[in-house]
């Protein structure tokens, strides 16, 4: 059986990946309450994603180009357009709740490292890890749909260990949109730009929603929080039915040749 799956390049790396994962189980029970609050929160996240990172790396590149992997030209400015598009409708809902009350005047200096953090950093190797890896690995075993579907539930599952259910759940909805624009863009780059800048303008606008409490939240503009809806729910149809698809992929429920 355990040769069998490592003889197949998409089971093997799948399974690579949850090894990847393996330390993530005491990092979660003792090393993020260790150094939540202290000067050493931001090396040691850094060091996290170096570490996803060159996972990434080393158990794609065994079986794959990087090309492959989604680190290519496709679909940039389609990327960006719809990432905008999602990142619009993500903010009106939060003006619709209360959760933006905590919004600070932005400094240039912090803003400056916020960008450069979440993109070379949190965007990269994520959007490697997920929407590159794990999404090649499902599409080549069995096809678009269920690259798109896992790498989603996957998405969701790594944002249960500091969100709970709602982690899972955000993660799940970001999922399927940044997995939809990946199937019609057919790389990852704008991609990485993209998770990047949701993940500052989640920062800057909302401090709140980064601690995933989500007990006091209120909804003072419930009619901004339908049109925040209204937009992301517009773009998925897109995706689905009207966005040029890239590349060879037809459809999510094909398989590949």
């Amino acid at each position: 059986m355990l040769r069998r799956i490592w003889s197949n390049s998409s089971l093997g790396a799948l399974a690579e990946v949850v090894l990847l994962f393996t330390p993530a189980v005491p990092a979660y029970l003792w090393l993020w309450p260790a150094v939540s609050g202290t000067r050493w929160l931001t090396s040691v996240q850094v060091g996290v994603y170096l570490y996803f990172l060159a996972g990434s790396l080393a158990i794609g590149l065994r079986r794959w180009s990087l090309s492959q992997l989604g680190l290519n030209r496709r679909g940039i400015l389609l990327s960006l357009a719809c990432g905008l598009a999602f990142i619009l409708g993500r903010t009106l809902v939060l003006l619709g709740t209360n959760l933006w009350e905590g919004f600070r005047p932005i400094a240039p200096l912090q803003l400056a490292g916020d960008i450069l953090y979440y993109i070379a950093a949190v965007g990269l190797a994520e959007e490697l890890l997920f929407r590159g890896l794990v999404y090649h690995a499902l599409e080549t075993l069995r096809g678009p749909r269920l690259a798109l579907w896992g790498s989603a539930v996957a998405f969701g599952l790594y944002h249960v260990g500091v969100g709970g259910a709602a982690g899972f759940v955000g993660g799940l909805v970001a999922g399927v949109v940044l997995g939809g624009i990946r199937w019609r863009a057919g790389g990852i780059v704008g991609l990485i730009l993209v998770h990047g800048l949701i993940d500052v303008a989640a920062v800057e606008m909302a401090p709140l929603l980064t601690s995933w409490d989500f007990s006091s939240v209120q909804i003072p503009h419930p009619s901004l929080i339908a049109l925040g809806y209204l937009v992301i729910g517009a773009l998925l149809v897109y995706l689905w039915k009207l966005a040029p698809a890239a590349g060879r992929q037809c459809a999510p429920s094909s398989h590949p040749d």
